[in-house]
């Protein structure tokens, strides 16, 4: 397969770049960062792996001609896009600032319509049917305390992926992968518990052996993706325990 990962310069975009390049495919890894791209390809190179690094912004809409163009140069079509870019900030206090928003929007939504806009002409040539997935997160299921952008981002860009498996169904399948918490360096800083916490190796384990079955949603793990059903189910009881811990922190911070 021709494969094509993006914001693979480390986490779950290495770990997947990895294990596909291992397993014979050729895979193109994106990110900002030339030397973090270049560090991935060898340690694929020395795994016996195929990884070409290509330098991509997904937030530059002023760059999708000349993307595609030496996205072309790399490959004839592409099998399957990962698009996995993706940054996390949270609110302070009471302050809504519409600047990290836009920062977040721009990386985590507006950069998946970009990423997908550069791999669509690629896609269609594909010989068989290609498969599209986008990164999303089970945090888009339910209102989180300081996560306003990140989760709001990550709901829309779960949203954007069930519209285009319809709007694309013709020549493409689309998924919407929705991990819980993963060890990556966006996560490193999160100062609040992190249930059922995995490294990133587990959660491209599962990716990658959940989009064998291309669904339309891949939620995991399976422990948090209940507890979160049942917290939309719970007629408020979720929002309200959330909201008595929020502002006992915040009494706490302004203390």
């Amino acid at each position: 397969m021709q494969i094509w990962i993006t914001g693979a310069g480390s986490g779950i975009g290495k770990a997947l770049a990895l294990r596909y390049a291992t397993g014979g495919h050729t895979v193109i890894i994106s990110g900002r960062t030339r030397d973090k791209l270049d560090a991935v390809r060898d340690e694929a190179d020395a795994l016996a792996g195929r990884i070409i690094p290509l330098v991509y912004d997904v937030t530059d809409d002023d760059t999708t001609k000349t993307s595609s163009e030496l996205l072309a140069d790399l490959t004839p079509h592409l099998d399957l896009v990962i698009m996995n870019a993706g940054t996390c900030e949270y609110i302070n206090g009471q302050t809504l600032d519409p600047a990290m928003f836009r920062r977040v929007m721009d990386t985590n939504f507006f950069g998946m319509i970009n990423t997908t806009n550069v791999a669509l002409p690629l896609l269609r040539k594909a010989t068989s049917r290609p498969l599209l997935a986008g990164v999303c997160s089970l945090a888009g299921f339910i209102g989180f305390p300081r996560a306003e952008a990140y989760a709001a981002s990550k709901a829309a860009s779960r949203y954007l992926m069930h519209s285009l498996r319809i709007d694309f169904s013709d020549f493409v399948d689309v998924c919407a992968v929705n991990p819980g918490f993963v060890e990556t360096p966006l996560t490193e800083n999160n100062d609040f518990p992190m249930p059922f916490l995995m490294t990133a190796d587990e959660a491209a384990d599962r990716i990658q052996a959940g989009l064998r079955k291309r669904p339309r949603e891949l939620n995991f793990p399976r422990r948090l993706t209940l507890a979160l059903r049942l917290a939309q189910l719970s007629g408020g009881l979720w929002y309200t325990l959330m909201s008595r811990q929020r502002q006992k922190q915040l009494r706490k911070e302004s203390a």
